[in-house]
């Protein structure tokens, strides 16, 4: 009998309040570790937002390239050097810019989830409608031989400069994660 007696004593088990402090270390160590979870959420829903916003320049940079260096999304108005959206006034030191309505945000509006529709409405066409979370303008620049002197138009240029911007105007950093890509358009006689 008293054998089993210590059998028992060393197989006993734990006791209540063994076991609600060990719970409540494991709930601070849970909860330490929460604002890395949190973080971890925004900085993919941050990679996710650049991501799109680089593919929607790729997007613009390839549809422009394959235009004709003449086209009206592609010319810069006579006395300029510059071809910028509204509300633009400078591309940078030497530059004339002219106001060019091709170059505005050509993304809708606002889009539907639910169906995957857009809109170009200026209000929200009706319960179930989203802002669109990017805007995406671009710039054109004319240039001589050398890529660093700007040419105004009419003259001849040699290269065209399109730099595309898409900022997002949604999002865990509305704005912040802006992404601008350039790329020169040869003169096909130059």
């Amino acid at each position: 009998m008293e054998l089993s007696n210590a059998v028992r004593a060393r197989q006993r088990g734990m006791s209540i309040v063994e076991v609600l402090i060990a719970l409540t270390i494991l709930a601070m160590a849970l909860l330490s570790l929460m604002p890395l979870f949190t973080g971890a959420v925004k900085i993919a829903a941050s990679s996710y937002q650049l991501a799109n916003a680089n593919t929607r320049v790729r997007e613009r940079l390839e549809e422009l390239t394959g235009y004709p260096r003449s086209d009206s999304r592609l010319t810069i108005p006579d006395g300029a050097n510059a071809a910028v959206p509204a509300g633009v006034t400078t591309t940078g030191s030497g530059s004339v810019v002219a106001v060019n309505p091709a170059c505005n945000n050509d993304l809708p509006s606002w889009y539907e989830a639910s169906t995957g529709k857009v809109s170009s409405a200026s209000t929200s066409p009706g319960p179930g409608w989203y802002v669109y979370p990017y805007v995406r303008t671009y710039t054109v620049e004319q240039f001589d031989g050398t890529l660093a002197n700007r040419v105004t138009a009419p003259s001849a240029y040699i290269a065209k400069l399109v730099t595309v911007t898409v900022r997002p105007t949604r999002g865990p950093f509305p704005g912040l994660r802006q992404t601008t890509q350039s790329l020169y358009l040869r003169f096909p006689n130059g």
